[in-house]
């Protein structure tokens, strides 16, 4: 079995105005299935580009990433977003929920693109929620 995440020689270089700012400079890294894995450094070091770049957020300027063996660099954004729909889950630091819904509606938001019917979609987000502390009727 491959490796879950391969980056090999992956930079990321952002244009601000006239200045080329190299937010990564040609890291390389594996992470096998089942790994636990802490990304850190101080203020500025890529954290949150490559955070980005593994989450199929963004690409790459060069180097290659590869997640399950498929080098990302060669999906359309249709199939990238499949891959965070199915395969990469995200904790942000800040909140990102719909202020206007409930836990249970922003639970299901994801599932809903998933394309799962609106009864498996309450079904599931209930759990989920119910996991972390946060069963209907207490959020």
């Amino acid at each position: 079995m491959g490796s879950l995440i391969e980056c090999e020689d992956v930079w990321k270089i952002y244009r601000v105005g006239d200045v080329e700012v190299h937010a990564l400079r040609g890291l390389s890294l594996t992470i096998e299935q089942g790994e636990f894995v802490a990304i850190m450094g101080s203020s500025g070091s890529g954290k949150s580009t490559l955070m980005n770049i593994l989450g199929c957020l963004d690409q790459p300027t060069k180097g290659g990433y590869r997640l399950n063996g498929i080098e990302v660099g060669n999906l359309n954004p249709d199939q990238l977003a499949g891959i965070r729909n199915q395969q990469i889950g995200f904790v942000f630091q800040s909140f990102n929920l719909i202020p206007r819904t409930s836990a249970l509606e922003n639970a299901q938001l994801p599932l809903f693109y998933r394309g799962l019917s609106l009864k498996e979609q309450r079904a599931q987000a209930a759990a989920a929620l119910e996991r972390v502390g946060l069963q209907t009727g207490k959020c």
